[in-house]
């Protein structure tokens, strides 16, 4: 009875990380579900179309795909030190030996020589399975790794992207008043030829049309540069100013899945980040290394089997012979190494010694994340009031412009006094586009990093498995 108990009990204990991942998978599902359609593409589609091209062909993805089949390939000569080895080599040779002693003797071979061996080894301490897990850990980095930068490329093309609709609409707003500036400017230019306007007064106007001129073009060339380093990000061509939104539709504002979002990684401790399970998958490589190791000084044993064949003749004054000489050889064997001046134990106390720092990496890591997790969800509380704040006030100045344009009708006001409260309206829609994106920015960040990310459904489930 007492052994069906513990047989249970480390059934039991083996079962417990698999719960734990199915758990851990089950809530992040959720929580992808509740948050789906709240990030920046969903509101922007032409931003979806550039995510998944960028997801394929981004120069950061492309290298971090070679990095991966890189590492998947060590692993290859990991494992061959487990496998027999076969060697063998085939030669047509003539070989013709001669004693200074004895002229009358002389020695020939001739013939076809050859010899075929496999080698196996037989037992190394663990050391050739530790050196086999290991690559296979490297390749769980390079997993980690591709993912991360898979999650913070697309926080970062969508950052981008909205802030390329902000400067785009900033473009727009300063347009449109440089153009008013263009029509006081011909105004002015009619009332001098009248007489009814002093030169001084044309000359203020020009230079205020020259300096607004001056920050049109400098805001064009910084904008065409944000698109051409956009692009290149996103492993585009380019893009043109006409793809690019003007405004950013409002986005909705859910405190109830902040706080889920907040409590699931606030519960995990920071460590279900990329970089923590990087940091995580370190500790783990370093005491692999320390096993290595440890049993440097040990016996490492080995088996071998050969076979070969040469034909020899013998001729002496009186006799001539000939034999081919077959041999086969099957031998276990011992390989010690028994003093290497202290370079195992100087090996042993540097695999400790990076296992420790690893830790440290790991602790740091996840408290960076939960607190960078803490800090963007205040920081969506005040944006969220912000961008209400902008919301008002663009209604408000569309609500003028409205009755602007009511009393222009009947003849109250003049057509300037309708452009300037239209040039207004353009300022508030600057500002309130600027903080939907600053938003939608954080918002986006926010989600990524506690592993809401719809890009993250993208990666194949295979790094779930891997803490057993």
């Amino acid at each position: 009875m007492l052994s069906l108990v513990l047989m249970s009990l480390r059934r039991l204990r083996r079962a417990m990380p698999l719960l734990a991942v199915f758990c851990a998978l089950t809530t992040v599902g959720m929580l992808r579900a509740e948050v789906a359609g709240t990030f920046p593409e969903d509101y922007l589609p032409g931003l979806k179309a550039i995510l998944e091209t960028a997801l394929k062909q981004s120069p950061q993805v492309i290298a971090k795909q070679i990095e991966l089949e890189q590492t998947a390939a060590r692993v290859f000569g990991a494992d061959s030190r487990r496998l027999p080895g076969v060697s063998g080599n085939l030669s047509f040779a003539s070989n013709e030996t001669a004693i200074s002693s004895n002229n009358n003797t002389r020695t020939r071979d001739n013939g076809v020589f050859y010899n075929f061996g496999v080698g196996q080894s037989l037992y190394h301490w663990g050391a050739l399975k530790n050196e086999s897990d290991k690559a296979r850990i490297g390749v769980l980095i390079a997993q980690k790794s591709y993912d991360e930068a898979m999650r913070a490329l697309a926080v970062t093309l969508r950052r981008s992207y909205l802030e390329l609709i902000v400067k785009k609409s900033l473009l727009l707003q300063m347009r449109y008043a440089r153009d008013l500036l263009v029509a006081e400017l011909a105004l002015a230019e009619e009332k001098r030829k009248n007489g009814t306007l002093a030169e001084g007064d044309i000359a203020g106007r020009k230079l205020n049309l020259g300096e607004s001129t001056y920050q049109i073009k400098k805001n064009e060339i910084e904008f065409a540069a944000s698109r051409r380093s956009f692009a290149r990000l996103a492993g585009m061509n380019d893009l043109a100013e006409a793809a690019i939104p003007s405004e950013v539709p409002k986005p909705r504002h859910d405190p109830a899945a902040a706080s889920a979002l907040l409590a699931t990684i606030v519960r995990d401790g920071g460590r279900q980040t990329f970089q923590a399970q990087v940091s995580e998958l370190k500790v783990r490589e370093s005491e692999l290394n320390y096993r290595i190791a440890r049993v440097g000084l040990l016996p490492k044993f080995n088996a071998s089997l050969g076979f070969s064949l040469e034909n020899t003749t013998n001729a002496s004054a009186t006799s001539v012979s000939q034999q081919g000489v077959a041999r086969q050889t099957i031998a276990v064997a011992a390989n010690w190494n028994i003093f290497d001046g202290f370079a195992t134990k100087g090996a042993k106390l540097e695999a400790l010694a990076t296992k420790r720092a690893y830790e440290r990496q790991l602790q740091t890591v996840s408290d960076a994340a939960l607190d960078a997790a803490q800090s963007l969800a205040q920081q969506l509380e005040l944006d969220a009031e912000f961008m209400e704040m902008s919301d008002l006030r663009m209604g408000l100045a569309s609500a003028q412009v409205g009755k602007f344009k009511e009393e222009l009708a009947i003849g109250n006001i003049p057509q300037t006094a309708v452009d300037n409260v239209i040039s207004s309206l353009k300022v508030s829609e600057f500002y309130a586009a600027n903080a939907r994106a600053t938003f939608l920015a954080h918002w986006s960040e926010f989600a990524s990093l506690v592993g809401a990310d719809p890009v993250l459904n993208k990666i194949p489930a295979r790094h779930d498995r891997e803490k057993r």
